[in-house]
């Protein structure tokens, strides 16, 4: 369809979702005139206006008025933006300078790379953190907290530091013969190998007698895994969607997003590594969302980011935010990886 459409009504449908973006007013002929300079008659925009009417790219919210694109409109716009989209030098910087440390604690990382995400965007920014199971375990650190309280820190190949305070008590010996064996044994591994040996593990020796460090060992670990099994998904923002919240309904759109089970399956369909997703209004499968618009990306190990907000978003800022920050985690993800198997094959 974009193709049979002739380079004049390309031009005009284009700027009208720019203008109807940045004012949210209907766009009259006389405004395109006065804003764009054309270099054609009132008559002419006119009429092309009326062929994009029908066919279906743009319509008259009320008699007598101007235009505002349609969910049709704006997919033609999103599509000339995709190849388009950049991010300001001065922003792309901040960014930069953001991730300089590549080794940083998981829930904070992905927490602030959803609050960067939103503060750029002045949408909703999420993350989806890669999954545990796709990762490897480099090594596990063991701290007592308290006589009741242990510390247990992972560090996985990604440069990821997972850490859990979970309920054990431990001597400072037993302690670190722990994670001399955790170390020694899993070290190097899959999670997702490292959960299947330990279900196994108690399975196979059930009723028999098992070394009492290895168990403890296998104990401690399985209970951080088994917390991890449920990814989180991390944030921020919500409150641009009450700022957008022109009259409608959006309790169901905040629900939603607190529903982390269900967004985090929606997620996982629409998030494709290397790509930018772009779904408007019912095209995103969940009628929560039908007021919507999602921009999203895999950056790879799973993991999906992106921006949520209203139909009439800014989609140039949401597109080059949602690449550049995706492009710069992958990086740093694929980077800390690389070390880590060299340091592997090092040693």
């Amino acid at each position: 369809m974009l193709k049979m459409m002739d380079q004049r009504k390309r031009l005009i449908l284009k700027q009208i979702v720019d203008q109807y973006i940045r004012s949210g007013e209907p766009v009259s002929s006389q405004t395109l005139l006065e804003e764009y300079g054309l270099g054609v008659s009132s008559a002419t925009v006119r009429n092309e206006m009326h062929d994009l009417e029908e066919q279906g790219y743009i319509k008259k919210p009320y008699s007598s008025s101007g235009r505002i694109p349609t969910e049709k409109g704006y997919r033609f716009f999103v599509d000339w933006l995709l190849e388009l989209s950049e991010l300001g030098k001065q922003e792309q910087h901040a960014i930069t300078e953001y991730y300089r440390f590549p080794r940083q604690e998981v829930e904070r990382l992905f927490r602030n790379t959803a609050f960067l995400l939103a503060n750029i965007t002045g949408l909703v920014g999420f993350v989806l953190p890669p999954r545990l199971a796709g990762t490897r375990l480099e090594r596990i650190t063991l701290a007592r907290l308290g006589p009741e309280q242990l510390l247990v820190i992972l560090v996985s190949n990604l440069g990821l530091i997972e850490s859990q305070v979970i309920t054990a008590q431990f001597t400072a010996a037993e302690l670190e013969e722990i994670g001399a064996l955790l170390n020694a044994r899993l070290g190097g591994k899959p999670f997702s190998e490292i959960a299947r040996e330990i279900r196994h593990f108690f399975e196979e020796e059930e009723g028999s007698w098992i070394e009492p460090a290895l168990k403890n060992s296998f104990e401690v670990l399985g209970e951080v895994i088994a917390r991890e099994g449920q990814r989180r998904l991390y944030i921020e923002g919500l409150l641009s969607i009450l700022e957008h919240a022109d009259g409608g309904d959006w309790l169901g759109v905040i629900r939603l997003l607190g529903d982390e089970q269900r967004f985090t399956e929606f997620l996982c369909q629409v998030g494709r590594e290397g790509e930018i997703t772009a779904l408007i209004g019912t095209e995103n499968h969940l009628p929560e969302l039908h007021r919507c618009s999602i921009v999203a990306m895999g950056y790879g190990y799973s993991g999906v980011l992106g921006a949520l907000g209203p139909i009439r978003m800014d989609y140039s800022k949401a597109f080059s935010a949602t690449r550049y920050v995706g492009n710069r985690l992958q990086t740093i993800l694929t980077a800390a990886e690389r070390s880590a198997t060299y340091e592997e094959v090092s040693e």
